[in-house]
């Protein structure tokens, strides 16, 4: 699912029957192209899609790797967390976007609960 900056839903995969990782889905739909030679966009991720950064010259944008499993020093703990703090927060309106459209497609009734959450947003 690809959705703006304020979460709307600009497009989403056809369902498959099966399971297939996502990263999958985008690959076999030929989207890795379509980022690599259309129009210079960014494409914030979840960590499911590494490697896609790099197939499509940087668009599409994924959390900070970590350089150390274990024992890491304190002042890469301090930069690693900023930094996937900066990337989570500028993501949270896709995240709003997906669970909305999973709202729609498990067919949820609505509840108060929900109405508020979408006014607060």
């Amino acid at each position: 699912m690809v959705t703006d900056g304020e979460g709307r839903v600009l497009w989403c995969n056809p369902a498959r029957p099966a399971s297939c990782a996502d990263i999958t889905h985008v690959r076999r739909l030929g989207l890795v192209k379509l980022l690599t030679d259309g129009p210079a966009v960014e494409i914030l991720t979840g960590a499911d899609y590494q490697g896609l950064g790099t197939q499509t010259d940087g668009r599409v944008v994924t959390p900070p790797h970590r350089k150390f499993k274990k024992n890491a020093p304190d002042w890469y703990e301090e930069i690693h967390e900023r930094q996937r703090k900066a990337h989570s927060s500028r993501r949270i309106r896709v995240e709003y976007g997906i669970a909305h459209e999973h709202q729609l497609v498990r067919r949820k009734p609505v509840t108060h609960a929900d109405i508020s959450r979408e006014v607060a947003v």
